[in-house]
């Protein structure tokens, strides 16, 4: 078994309002994500504040995203995404 794989999420041309409705898709999943955790789980409040800060990144990382597809591409032109994820299998000793 390897201890990497890699999974293509994302590979192709889209409009740019195709474009910016996936990436935003995409970011609100990760964000959710993120708060479930503050809301399932006990964390110290220095654990909050980091998903805090975290969700934060998101929010201006997709504004700017956004921007730039509105900017770049504007309204008739298309964007091609390509998203890996890329996962690393660490195991507990």
């Amino acid at each position: 078994m390897t201890d990497q794989h890699d999974f293509q999420l994302i590979n192709g041309r889209f409009s740019s309002n195709e474009a910016e409705l996936l990436i935003s898709e995409l970011a609100q999943a990760k964000i959710q994500h993120h708060m479930r955790r503050i809301a399932w789980h006990d964390y110290a409040e220095e654990d909050i504040k980091a998903l805090e800060v975290r969700i934060r990144e998101i929010e201006t990382d997709l504004r700017e995203t956004i921007r730039l597809i509105k900017t770049t591409a504007g309204p008739e032109g298309s964007v091609d995404i390509e998203g890996v994820i890329r996962m690393r299998f660490v195991r507990q000793v």
